[in-house]
């Protein structure tokens, strides 16, 4: 008891636990105090990484030195931040909170849970103009051409890859790496944003992003999808993201979907159109096609399952 009240016990526990109370620090000045997107750092990475492909990924080039020039611009990119952010880690007069400080720039969680919200209502308004037009900042698909119905799924979607990418998965990547790794992985993920195989002009210059993307996602996704399933009858919902995320073009992505598709019976998957060109994707899940309704509800259960992946991750931090 008494070592329960005395401050220099708790003092030293906290420097033992650095990346603990660095990890809730960072997410708890996000969920407060996001990073708005004009400052943030990485609209200056996205320009770089434009500018870079515009200099070595032209039309004319064979397939092979495209695909070739993908991946020397990923390793160029990558490797100079991954070698500056090691470096300034070893200068720095505290790692916590350097590692605080690069989650907080890596997650974007609170951003993709508001526009969940807002999309929701535009839904629920009828107002396909601004639904269309909020959900163009967050994909490369086309959206001009949406329905209700293909704005509901486009959104349930982009709320569950969006949740898994910009918050799950950064912080899987902070317990094996520190906020170096979160920010390396946040940094791929804005790589693949720009340099996306689904546009023509980055095919197949953007393969070797989309394949390292894919890869990092599956162990976090399959994890949260895990999470995500668990209800009433949690082995139905991980047989059916079995069955159906295999089917999917990426394997962590499918069993996220596949599993949120059968837990709150919604229909997701089918066609998109990639710059006027109709990409034919699985129909994943099943029921009904996601309303207003639907989006609140996966919003507020994807906030569930967040806090329960941080749960799980301090006790790993812990242990």
């Amino acid at each position: 008891m008494d070592d329960l009240l005395n401050p220099q016990q708790w003092m030293i526990y906290a420097a033992d636990q650095g990346r603990l109370w660095a990890l809730w620090l960072a997410v708890f000045v996000h969920w407060l105090l996001p990073l708005p997107g004009q400052y943030s750092p990485f609209q200056y990475w996205r320009q770089y990484a434009d500018l870079l492909a515009s200099q070595v990924n032209k039309d004319t080039d064979p397939k092979r030195q495209r695909k070739l020039a993908g991946a020397l611009a990923l390793i160029l990119m990558g490797g100079t931040l991954a070698i500056f952010l090691i470096a300034t880690r070893e200068l720095v007069w505290s790692r916590p909170l350097f590692d605080a400080i690069l989650l907080w720039l890596a997650l974007d969680w609170r951003p993709i849970d508001k526009f969940g919200h807002t999309i929701a209502h535009a839904i629920d308004q009828h107002d396909k103009g601004a639904a269309r037009a909020l959900l163009a900042t967050r994909v490369n698909r086309e959206t001009e051409s949406l329905s209700l119905i293909g704005i509901g799924k486009a959104a349930a979607e982009t709320l569950l890859l969006g949740t898994a990418r910009h918050c799950v998965c950064v912080i899987f990547y902070y317990l094996l790496a520190g906020g170096v790794g979160a920010l390396l992985y946040t940094s791929l993920v804005h790589l693949h944003r720009v340099w996306t195989p689904s546009r023509l002009s980055y095919y197949p210059f953007g393969l070797a992003s989309a394949r390292l993307l894919n890869l990092l996602d599956i162990v976090p996704m399959g994890l949260f999808a895990m999470i995500v399933a668990m209800s009433r009858q949690p082995w139905s919902h991980l047989k059916t993201g079995w069955q159906q995320g295999r089917r999917w073009r990426t394997l962590g992505s499918g069993w996220l979907l596949a599993c949120a598709g059968s837990r709150f019976q919604l229909s997701l998957g089918g066609p998109a159109v990639y710059q006027g060109t109709k990409t034919l994707r699985t129909k994943i899940g099943y029921g009904v096609t996601p309303a207003c309704y639907h989006l609140l509800l996966l919003r507020l259960k994807l906030t569930h399952s967040v806090l329960i992946w941080l749960g799980l991750c301090s006790l790993v931090l812990i242990v």
